[in-house]
Order: C-alpha cells, then sequence, then structure tokens
C-alpha cells in the first residue's frame, strides 16, 4: 500500500512540476529517483507528459528509465522521439537492451536508429537480431571481458582496467584461443589472488558451464538455476565465444515464460496488458473460445446419446456438474504440476510412467475418499444406497480419468516438441468434460436401470 501511495505522488510530483514549468527542479527531483521508480510512475502518464519528463534527464538516466519501462508503452514512446534522440538512447544501452528494444519498434523506425548508428554497434546488433529472440543468442550481450589464455595475472588485470570502462558489470574472464574459442573461465576472485607471473591457462576453469547460442531460453534459466551462475559464456556451433549471459537476463526471462505459462492455462496466447486492440485481443483468444466451444458441443452430444437413460433415472442428471466440475479440477491439478515439473527441469522425460503411477494413485484415493463422502450423502437424500454407490464408482473413474488425461498430455506434447503449457486450460477442461461424461453415463446406462 506505501509503495502504490509513493508511486502516486511521484506521479503527481511530476506533473505538478510541469504544469508550472518548473523544470529545474523536476531535474532535481529526478537526480534522487531510482529509474525503476521513475519509470513506474511515467506509464501512469499521458505519454505526452511522459515525453516532457524524458527531456528534463540526461541520456543516460533516460536509457536506463526507457529499459524498465513496458514494452509494449515503450514502443509508443519510441515512435515520438525524434530519430537522433532515439539512436543516442539505445547506443547508451548494453547491446542486448538495444536489440531487444529495436526488434519491438516499427520496422520504418528501426531502420532509421540502425542507419544512423556507428558501424560497430550496427554490427553488434544486427548480429543479436539474427538470432531468435528466444534463445541464448537472442538474450545474451556481447560486450564481455575476453584475454588470450596465454595472458599473465598481472597482464590479465591491466587488461581488465581497460576492457571494464566499457561493460555495466564484470563477474569472469573468458580465456580464448587466437581463434577467439573459448578456453576457460577465471573468476575475478581468482584472478586478484593469482601469482601475478601465471598466465590464465594455469589457473582457469577449463571446463565451464557454457551455454549454446541456439539453447532456448527457459533451458537456459533451468542450467543457470542448477549451477547457481551469475554469469555464463554463450558459444556458438564452433566453441567460439559469442557473448554472456547474466542472472538479470534470467530474471526478466523466468518473468516471461511465467506469464506465457500462465497466459495459455488461461487459453490466451501472445498477449500483453497494454496497447493491444480490440481486434487484436479477440483474435488472440477466439481460438481458444473455439476449442472450448466445440469440445462442449461435443459433450452435448454425448448428452443426447443417453438422453433415454436420463429420463428413466431423473436424478442421475443432478450429479453432471458435479462429475465434470470433479474431472476438471483433478486433471487441472495433474497437468500443472508435470508441465512446472517439465519447464523447470524437476521431471524429464524418463519419469513419464513414475509420474504417471503416482497421480493415478493420488487420485484414487482422493476419489475413494471423495466418493464415500457422495454414497453417504445420497443414500440419505435420495433413500437409495445403490444408486449411491453407482455414483460414487463414476466419481472414482471419472477422477482417475482426468488424473490420466492430465499427466499423460504434457509429455506426449513434450516429447512432440510443443509447449505443454498448452495442455491445460480449454484444451484439458474440454477433453476432460467429454470423457468424464462418457465414464459417467456409460454407468449410469448398464447399472442404474438394474438397480433403481
Amino acid at each position: 500500500m506505501q509503495d502504490n501511495q509513493a508511486d502516486k505522488n511521484i506521479q503527481e510530483i511530476f506533473e505538478e512540476l510541469l504544469s508550472s514549468k518548473r523544470f529545474q527542479y523536476l531535474k532535481t527531483v529526478l537526480m534522487d529517483l531510482h529509474p525503476a521508480d521513475i519509470a513506474e510512475a511515467l506509464q501512469k502518464m499521458d505519454p505526452e507528459n511522459v515525453m516532457a519528463v524524458i527531456r528534463q534527464m540526461d541520456t543516460e538516466t533516460a536509457a536506463r528509465v526507457f529499459l524498465e519501462i513496458d514494452p509494449p508503452f515503450r514502443k509508443v514512446l519510441f515512435q515520438k522521439l525524434d530519430d537522433q534522440t532515439a539512436v543516442d538512447l539505445v547506443l547508451s544501452m548494453d547491446s542486448d537492451d538495444a536489440a531487444d528494444v529495436i526488434g519491438e519498434l516499427e520496422p520504418d523506425k528501426a531502420e532509421k536508429i540502425l542507419g544512423g548508428m556507428p558501424f560497430e554497434e550496427f554490427r553488434e546488433v544486427k548480429t543479436l537480431l539474427r538470432h531468435d529472440e528466444e534463445t541464448a543468442g537472442g538474450i545474451m550481450a556481447l560486450e564481455v571481458v575476453a584475454m588470450p589464455e596465454t595472458l599473465s595475472a598481472r597482464d590479465a588485470l591491466k587488461e581488465l582496467r581497460r576492457q571494464a570502462e566499457d561493460l555495466e558489470d564484470v563477474y569472469n574472464i573468458y580465456a580464448v584461443d587466437h581463434s577467439g574459442v573459448l578456453k576457460g573461465v577465471v573468476s575475478l576472485k581468482e584472478l586478484v589472488l593469482a601469482s601475478p607471473k601465471k598466465s590464465l591457462n594455469e589457473f582457469m576453469d577449463k571446463e565451464p558451464v557454457a551455454i549454446h547460442t541456439k539453447m532456448d531460453q527457459e533451458e537456459v534459466a533451468n542450467i543457470f538455476k542448477k549451477y547457481d551462475l551469475a554469469s555464463a559464456p554463450v558459444v556458438d556451433e564452433h566453441n567460439r565465444l559469442a557473448g554472456r549471459i547474466t542472472f538479470d537476463d534470467i530474471m526478466d526471462v523466468a518473468e516471461e515464460e511465467a506469464s506465457e505459462d500462465i497466459a495459455l492455462m488461461a487459453g490466451i496466447t501472445d498477449e500483453k496488458i497494454h496497447g493491444q486492440s480490440i481486434w487484436r485481443i479477440s483474435s488472440v483468444r477466439l481460438p481458444w473460445l473455439m476449442v472450448a466451444f466445440i469440445g462442449e458441443m461435443v459433450s452435448a452430444l454425448v448428452m443426447s446419446r443417453f438422453h433415454a437413460s436420463l429420463e428413466r433415472v431423473l436424478a442421475a442428471a443432478f450429479f453432471i456438474p458435479l462429475m465434470m466440475a470433479m474431472g476438471g479440477n483433478v486433471g487441472i491439478q495433474s497437468a500443472t504440476v508435470v508441465i512446472r515439473g517439465l519447464a523447470v527441469g524437476d521431471i524429464g522425460i524418463k519419469d513419464t510412467m513414475p509420474r504417471l503411477l503416482r497421480e493415478i494413485l493420488g487420485a484414487m484415493l482422493n476419489g475413494l475418499i471423495i466418493a464415500c463422502i457422495l454414497v453417504t450423502i445420497v443414500t440419505f437424500w435420495q433413500n437409495e444406497f445403490r444408486f449411491g454407490l453407482v455414483l460414487g464408482v463414476s466419481l472414482i473413474l471419472v477422477i482417475i480419468n482426468a488424473a490420466l488425461f492430465g499427466t499423460l498430455v504434457p509429455f506426449v506434447l513434450k516429447m512432440a516438441g510443443v509447449d505443454p503449457a498448452i495442455a491445460t486450460g480449454p484444451f484439458i477442461t474440454t477433453s476432460n468434460d467429454i470423457l468424464g461424461l462418457m465414464v459417467y453415463f456409460g454407468m449410469v446406462a448398464l447399472f442404474l436401470p438394474k438397480v433403481m
């Protein structure tokens, strides 16, 4: 609550200073604020006022603020910048951030910015833009401290001082041969403590954790978590040093992947909070709604095929929502556990059968407990123990079926190279509705006419 109030106050201060044209005082206020706090306040303001605030910052600060602003709003603001200002801002960013910003702009604006950049920076950004944005090559930075493996510790420290001026932070030194092939990694601590005459190849880590440029960013995040890395070198297919990835890049990846998985689980894809037109929102969500629509139409067809049984035992219709809801919930629970495990690397394809068995046994236990409660309630409510027994057995079968489906489908999708997160939401819900109804009505048709 205090954070929200603070953001609101910053926004009000900005707007008040702009309206009173107290620009010098506004500059003083901006100097005392963190770029993230400035960005959070600016995102609540009109774009014209935002541009007025941006003009009161130095280029370095403005670049840091732009990187904290949500991409859709940042795109709007960049379109309002004159070309030279946009170029200056991009040049103040690390290569990976610059590539991300340019990649999200309209093509004409992006070309103008690229055309205004010095050749070396232009080449770096174009190199990054050639990589898929969801791979290691797409999120890496080209700024690295690379040195010949034969360099002495004394000379390496001198070279580090020279190169570090152009870097925001330094975690490791990368030792390479004359062809640029990565030979090892030296931490700052190891370099400082090493004997001045020792060469890097005498004390470097010769088997570092290296990441390939084509590796998926989600897999990269799992590697950072597994080995507790602050940074890691990125290499090409010839093991030549291409760049580096740092933990702050991985934090962005984790947020992006989590948002994507949540969107898929809700039945939406590629949707941003800001800046989307009505038609865009519709086009993103409609396909998933059609999946749900078709699935529920099939459910209606299944129900129509068993209308004779329902007419004979009308009470069975009362429990259709219960069967569908229990099946849907169990399916979502099983799928979510498996999808999360596959995403973070806790579960692999080899774990398919053990995981399937655990989920089925867990579902069976829960099904037995809930079925006993259902049989008891139905016996007293309908005064029919045999009716309750049929319902209880049906519920157990529906729950087991849902657990089986919810567990197996993510593994199948993973093996097929499809994001397992697609297994939740409308897909698994409607599928479980259909299968659950078939199981339930099959039991109704087989047993209820005999026991009632």
